[in-house]
């Protein structure tokens, strides 16, 4: 069973270009060394440049659990939250 996550990241105001450029190649190597990663997506709102969604999809529960404690993991909060206006909300979804 699949899981999902999505995280809602509200940035600095004025950031949002940068947080973009910084997230990218973060979340690729999310995509390309987590085990069980069927998607790692951010998206910007078309109303306000500094707020995004990070929209996740995990094999299972398990490599989720591994990946929030994975060395990408810890790296993706180290490129992006000098950016980050306020705490990232997260909600997680099965099917």
């Amino acid at each position: 069973m699949s899981v999902r996550l999505t995280v809602q990241l509200p940035v600095q105001p004025g950031k949002g270009n940068d947080f973009k450029a910084a997230a990218k190649p973060a979340l690729a190597r999310v995509k390309r060394e987590d085990a069980g990663c069927e998607m790692y997506d951010l998206f910007q709102s078309v109303d306000d440049e500094n707020r995004f969604v990070l929209v996740e999809s995990w094999a299972s529960e398990e490599l989720l659990d591994a990946h929030m404690k994975s060395p990408t993991m810890g790296d993706v909060g180290k490129a992006l939250g000098a950016f980050l206006g306020g705490a990232p909300v997260m909600h997680k979804y099965k099917d």
